[in-house]
């Protein structure tokens, strides 16, 4: 299976980060007239730190113990956190809501645009394995 494969994990788990941030970026601008509103966003420094685990070689770091002839138990690797915070645009209006809708629509463009590139590689791996599963013929 590809997902078995870290660069597919690693592009798999970075594609649900960016699900949860355009959802917390659309919650943002839909409070945009809530009084005393504070926006949030990703706190991309400890899902980055989450992901430390993939980059790392993991030769032997692996048991497996069997049970039985022709089982095998093993662990499933826990998902990356995704946290959010609060964020202060770098305006706040007088009924205390701190959201910039401009700031809001760059971070929107900055997520599809990561986006668009982690599932570029995620089809262009498939690709390569699929090239690879050919018969030379």
């Amino acid at each position: 299976m590809p997902s078995d494969l870290s660069v597919f994990q690693l592009l798999n788990n970075r594609l649900n980060m960016l699900e949860t941030r355009q959802k917390t970026v659309a919650e943002n601008v839909a409070n945009a007239n809530t009084p005393g509103y504070v926006p949030n966003d990703i706190d991309q420094a400890a899902f980055e730190r989450s992901l430390s685990r993939y980059s790392q070689p993991s030769v032997g770091s692996v048991g497996l113990a069997t049970t039985q002839n022709g089982h095998i138990q093993g662990t499933a690797a826990p998902a990356p956190l995704v946290r959010t915070l609060s964020t202060p645009d770098s305006e706040v209006t007088m009924d205390g809501n701190a959201v910039v809708v401009e700031e809001q629509m760059l971070r929107l463009n900055q997520t599809r645009a990561d986006f668009d590139t982690a599932l570029s590689l995620y089809q262009k791996g498939l690709s390569l394995i699929r090239l690879a599963s050919r018969s030379p013929t």
